[in-house]
């Protein structure tokens, strides 16, 4: 089930726009009122349907692609198309003229699956993230042997595959004990 919330200054177009998603399966529709709410829900995707300027919402938009992982699209009137080009550019946001029920819901499962992607490169950027900490926490500690005990930064690097080896642990756990005995 895709949950998708939908953000309207018009009821009546929200009530359109959630007709014509409904009658396709798999969607899990919310309105929404205020955009800065949106940033605690657990959506897939967000579907800003506007009806006026869309630099008036271009701040909440903005914080919402870059602190959620939800796909974003809009719908707008052809007249405010470049203004919300415009508004939304650089943020991943899809900006779509008004569109029938069909191509609307390839729009939004387009945005649901830019969504999924962001959520994968996110978890890819933790782990990128932690990988080089690890690496700079196991520089220290050569530098900490190299200082502390006169070993070549080849020997300190041995010393600490070798204890990892050994031990059966990994690197970072090596590192962070010869720092605990000699930065301590």
């Amino acid at each position: 089930m895709k949950k998708v919330l939908v953000f309207s200054e018009s009821s009546a177009a929200a009530e359109k726009i959630g007709e014509l998603l409904r009658a396709e399966d798999g969607y899990d529709l919310r309105a929404v009122s205020d955009l800065r709410a949106a940033r605690a829900a657990d959506a897939d995707a967000l579907l800003l349907v506007l009806a006026s300027d869309p630099a008036a919402c271009a701040k909440d938009v903005r914080t919402l692609a870059l602190e959620t992982t939800m796909g974003l699209a809009a719908v707008v009137r052809e007249p405010l198309r470049a203004a919300a080009e415009e508004a939304f550019r650089g943020l991943g946001v899809f900006v779509l003229p008004s569109l029938g029920g069909k191509t609307l819901c390839l729009a939004v499962d387009m945005a649901v699956k830019s969504g999924e992607r962001l959520r994968v490169l996110g978890s890819e950027n933790v782990r990128l993230k932690e990988s080089i900490g690890d690496l700079k926490l196991v520089d220290r500690a050569k530098c900490a042997l190299i200082q502390y005990l006169n070993m070549t930064e080849e020997s300190a690097h041995r010393f600490i595959e070798k204890q990892a080896m050994d031990r059966r642990v990994s690197k970072r756990e090596v590192a962070l004990g010869i720092l605990k005995t000699y930065e301590s």
